[in-house]
């Protein structure tokens, strides 16, 4: 899958917990060497989370991760501004430049105030403070804190009955907003979705290889049900196993399945693609 000159160009799109991330311990160290070979083969590895942009820039230095991003589940990307002044690693959002494609932060928060007067129950990451978040999502809480910055989308914990969510969401709906379930919370967040940032970085790479849209290829590697539509729209979608042992079943006659959750299986798979693409032309 060596990138070659006016030809086809691989791009990588990743989820991060529980994919490129270990679920328990929040570490890519069994993807080391996978990063490694798509680092020597010039291929762009650009993540695709529910984190902040906070959470993902800290991440970026500590793996060496060059490219853009993708936050809030497709709400916020983020492009590294090019030149001297500016480091493809910086952790100031000045040194990006920023496209909003959900609704903004402030409006997300309206809108809950208003589901409460509703008479639904939940919790979200506004709510709580860094101890909770860290209570909830296992991380520390300094990385708690870096959780709540947010740009676009809201975290939550449902609290109310099952049958009441229903209601819930289609009262969201009815804001012009939508309802996502990740691995372990409901996101609101505007119309758009981890998907949307296929299209947006198709025409990014196809502007700066010089190459058609279509000559830039896709892989997408998830594993929760917020990673679906971005995986039935990539060139070649890899599933990654959940921690609990389901996996996500597609209709895209492309996908596989890695072979362990995590960081172990999306080594295990970008080294196979990259083994078995080796030798295809222009690949």
């Amino acid at each position: 899958m060596s990138q070659r000159p006016n030809s086809v160009r691989w791009i990588v799109l990743t989820d991060l917990d529980g994919t490129l991330l270990d679920h328990h311990s929040y570490s890519a160290s069994a993807a080391q060497e996978a990063l490694s070979c798509l680092a020597l083969h010039n291929i762009p590895c650009l993540f695709n989370t529910s984190k902040t942009f906070a959470e993902v820039v800290q991440l970026r230095r500590a793996l060496n991760n060059q490219a853009p991003f993708i936050c809030e589940n497709g709400s916020a990307l983020f492009i590294p501004r090019q030149g001297q002044q500016y480091s493809p690693l910086s952790t100031d959002p000045c040194d990006y430049n920023t496209e909003i494609l959900g609704a903004p932060y402030q409006d997300l928060i309206k809108v809950l105030h208003q589901a409460r007067q509703q008479g639904f129950h939940f919790r979200s990451f506004n709510d709580m403070p860094d101890a909770e978040v860290s209570a909830v999502t296992g991380l520390d809480q300094s990385a708690a804190r870096l959780a709540k910055q947010r740009h676009a989308s809201e975290p939550l914990l449902w609290l109310g009955q099952p049958s009441e969510l229903t209601d819930f969401r289609h009262w969201i709906n009815q804001q012009g907003l939508h309802l996502v379930k990740g691995g372990r919370f409901y996101h609101l967040m505007g119309t758009t979705d981890k998907a949307s940032a296929i299209g947006f970085f198709r025409d990014f790479y196809s502007h700066q290889y010089q190459l058609p849209t279509s000559a830039i290829r896709v892989i997408a590697l998830g594993d929760g049900e917020n990673d679906r539509c971005m995986l039935e729209q990539s060139d070649q979608p890899v599933v990654i196993p959940a921690a609990d042992g389901s996996t996500l079943k597609l209709t895209h006659k492309q996908a596989i399945r890695a072979h362990a959750p995590g960081p172990v299986g999306w080594n295990q798979a970008i080294l196979q693609l990259l083994d078995c693409c080796s030798t295809e032309r222009g690949a």
